[in-house]
């Protein structure tokens, strides 16, 4: 039996992320989610105006939460590094254990032209926001280059990783997400160029060695790279 979340606002928008996940946003229809919910059909539109606002409400309130919860583990790690890293791999891992809310996110939430407009994108800012104040801290303790614009930099950060869940999410999830974390990390503290090591020189301690996992990241980064060749 399916439980009762007390709070019938919440259990509307639980039950979009799943509805909005399995049939697509345009398809979904209120009724879909009532039923999910256990509610009457006109009870949504005591809390929401029609299905495109439960969309947009499903991102601010899990945006808030997601924030809220990774500014509190990540303000535990001293370094920079290891905020970063922290938060990679807090990224990873949610999505992961939700898939739902991944797909929901990653493509049902760019269906939606009031979203896409800057003044609905509140909770993008504040995690980009977020990811800028673990770079500056990087700057200040030496972790992380100063030459580098910050916008540039955050925005870097943030973009791979809404790439790499896309394309885990439109993959149909077939591989590990969070075994990306370590090349993820090696990618944005080392980079992918030569420049200053020479071919057979060891990274040293700021280098992120692969994961007991990294096979798995290996054929993640093989799907990844294939989609890309097909489109």
């Amino acid at each position: 039996m399916r439980l009762k979340t007390p709070d019938k606002r919440l259990r509307i928008l639980e039950s979009a992320v799943k509805v909005f996940a399995k049939e697509g946003f345009f398809k979904a229809r209120v009724a879909q989610i009532a039923e999910d919910a256990g509610l009457a059909p006109g009870t949504v539109y005591l809390y929401f105006k029609n299905k495109e606002d439960v969309l947009i409400s499903i991102f601010e309130q899990r945006m808030a939460e997601i924030i809220a919860r990774f500014r509190a583990a990540i303000l535990e790690k001293e370094d920079a590094r290891s905020r970063l890293e922290c938060l990679v791999r807090m990224h990873l891992a949610g999505f992961q254990a939700d898939p739902d809310l991944a797909a929901c996110f990653q493509v049902e939430l760019r269906q939606s032209s009031r979203f896409m407009r800057d003044d609905l994108k509140g909770g993008v800012k504040q995690y980009l926001d977020l990811i800028r104040e673990i770079i500056e801290h990087g700057r200040l303790d030496g972790s992380f280059r100063e030459d580098l614009p910050l916008r540039l930099v955050t925005h870097l950060v943030f973009g791979t990783l809404d790439e790499v869940v896309s394309t885990w999410v439109v993959s149909g999830m077939k591989y590990n997400l969070v075994s990306l974390a370590a090349p993820l990390m090696d990618l944005f503290t080392n980079g992918v160029g030569l420049t200053s090591l020479g071919a057979g020189e060891s990274r040293g301690e700021g280098h992120v060695s692969a994961s007991p996992g990294s096979g798995s990241a290996d054929h993640g980064l093989r799907v990844m790279n294939e989609l890309k060749t097909k489109n």
